[in-house]
């Protein structure tokens, strides 16, 4: 089995597809319809991975993820595609990635894949990560690329770290603002996120035109991602 993997979702339907395309896929699966049975569930099955609903009977998917990952365990959320605050909820409260109702089966794998891939690297990198030929030390709040320190402000710094712990993911805006700043002022804080960026790429790349790590994902975020490995 490639690894253990909780659904919880309050629609039967989603339930009976994704188990049955995850276990196709080599995953042992499990699946509950309430949000009150999931910390019982974890407890007794300790999964890799839960895919979370937000809107769910018992306790809400709000509710759930932060206790989830408290116990270190990665959470991708569900929501409703016309639910653009459920995403940055999701995503405050500690959840790795998202997909939007409906989903593409495809895409949803691939979610999946990239956050084990990424949480068994933590798991052995805890305080550093690599990232093709850039690295960062999160006990010494320390960046190199191609083995130079990059020097960073404490801002910049703070963009990059939590790129870095979400990293190949795209992060919004609007969680740069908050984490970063703490700052709600969206009306203001886009242009100040938007130029941090340019200037941490221009310390970062070689050519900031032409980004190989600091990406933007139109309509999704910004990613910290190699694409000399990726490819995309």
């Amino acid at each position: 089995m490639k690894g253990r993997i909780l659904i919880v979702d309050d629609e039967r339907d989603i339930l009976d597809v994704l188990g049955f395309v995850l276990e196709d896929a080599g995953y042992e699966t499990r699946t509950t319809d309430r949000g009150d049975e999931v910390l019982g569930l974890v407890t007794q099955w300790r999964p890799d991975l839960v895919i979370l609903d937000i809107g769910l009977p018992g306790l809400s998917g709000l509710e759930v993820c932060p206790c989830l990952v408290s116990m270190d365990i990665p959470v991708l959320v569900l929501s409703s595609h016309d639910r653009d605050d459920q995403i940055v909820e999701g995503l405050e409260v500690g959840a790795e990635d998202y997909v939007s109702k409906p989903f593409n089966l495809k895409e949803l794998l691939l979610r999946i894949e990239k956050i084990l891939r990424r949480t068994k690297l933590n798991e052995c990198t805890e305080h550093a990560i690599a990232i093709g030929s850039l690295a960062i030390d999160f006990r010494t709040q320390t960046v190199w690329v191609e083995g130079e320190i990059v020097n960073l402000t404490p801002t910049e710094y703070k963009i990059v770290e939590l790129l870095a712990k979400h990293a190949h993911t795209p992060v919004t805006s609007e969680v740069l603002l908050k984490q970063v700043w703490n700052s709600e002022d969206w009306i203001q804080g886009a242009e100040m996120v938007k130029v941090n960026i340019s200037r941490v790429r221009k310390k970062l790349e070689k050519d900031p035109t032409n980004p190989r790590y600091l990406l933007n994902r139109w309509g999704y975020g910004y990613l910290l991602t190699d694409i000399a490995a990726t490819g995309k």
